[in-house]
């Protein structure tokens, strides 16, 4: 049966997760950094934290897992490599480690993760998370229904759920929200609302949101 993953988003930038270019890809947070032993067909899912409500962020059905240098060298995914002098949506590429032939990582530049530290958090579990379907909100995150509350919260990603609320958490997601981008990331700092203003903003209560054609 498949299993839901379910964990906190400190900051939506547009790096982690991904969900341009055709595919949503976790490659730097929480899931990875822990080693979560995701497996295709199950569902990762994030939720902005407590200041923000725990509004649910995205969710995506997992069709394949990758390593990181691996990763970097699949043509399918060269258009997440970070890109510094195009738009905001090239800068916040994922794609950005592979190895040397010594064995040792090459961190290539990027906009957001920087440094050895980073370096050896993000490379100590060196999998990517890709899915085809997917489900991203952006500023428009939603608050989820109370039932489904308890799958929120905690340290780290959490996939000891009740199947029961699994279940109920993905047909939601399925009946509400059309796959693919609803809008911008929240924290995104090329774009111009600020981390402030959508921090105290509140969720949004579209019942049927349209669907934003430029964040594809």
């Amino acid at each position: 049966m498949p299993r839901l993953y379910t964990y906190i988003v400190r900051r939506d930038t547009g790096l982690a997760p991904n969900p341009y270019w055709g595919w949503c890809t976790l490659a730097v947070c929480t899931p990875n950094h822990q080693g979560s032993r995701v497996e295709p067909d199950d569902w990762v899912a994030g939720f902005l934290d407590k200041s923000r409500s725990h509004c649910f962020l995205y969710a995506m059905e997992v069709s394949e897992i990758m390593g990181l240098d691996e990763y970097f060298h699949d043509q399918s995914f060269a258009k997440k490599k970070p890109d510094l002098r195009g738009n905001w949506k090239q800068r916040c590429g994922d794609n950005f480690y592979s190895k040397r032939k010594d064995g040792t990582w090459t961190q290539h530049r990027n906009r957001f993760h920087l440094g050895e530290a980073i370096k050896a958090q993000d490379t100590k579990y060196a999998k990517v998370f890709i899915g085809s379907r997917f489900w991203y909100l952006g500023r428009s995150a939603r608050s989820i229904p109370s039932n489904l509350a308890p799958l929120v919260g905690g340290r780290g990603a959490r996939v000891n759920h009740d199947p029961i609320l699994a279940d109920r958490f993905r047909d939601w997601v399925q009946s509400r929200f059309s796959p693919g981008i609803l809008d911008l990331p929240n924290d995104n700092p090329d774009l111009s609302v600020s981390a402030e203003e959508i921090a105290v903003a509140p969720c949004s209560s579209r019942t049927n949101p349209p669907k934003n054609s430029d964040c594809n």
